[in-house]
């Protein structure tokens, strides 16, 4: 498999290994965070020596505002007018 290491800015550097047939096994910690799953087609694109691996949101996955209704008595309503003043003018 690979290393893993995640510094302060909460980004992480895979490293993989390519097989002798030019596969790469991605970790399952990530298959399961991305609900990657077996048979999975991932979109990739390739920019100079970039490539970046796009799959598509997992029905698996919970959405950022997942539980946000716990969220009521410590979100302030009011955020826009307390930065920016009424926006109804």
């Amino acid at each position: 498999m690979g290393k893993t290491s995640i510094d302060g800015n909460h980004e992480e550097e895979l490293t993989l290994t390519v097989d002798d047939r030019g596969r790469v096994t991605l970790p399952k910690e990530v298959r399961d965070r991305l609900g990657i799953e077996s048979n999975d087609e991932l979109p990739a694109t390739l920019v100079g020596s970039v490539l970046e691996l796009n799959p598509k949101p997992s029905s698996k996955l919970e959405p950022a505002t997942a539980g946000r209704d716990d969220w009521d008595e410590t979100t302030p309503t009011d955020a826009g007018d307390a930065l920016f003043g009424p926006m109804d003018q």
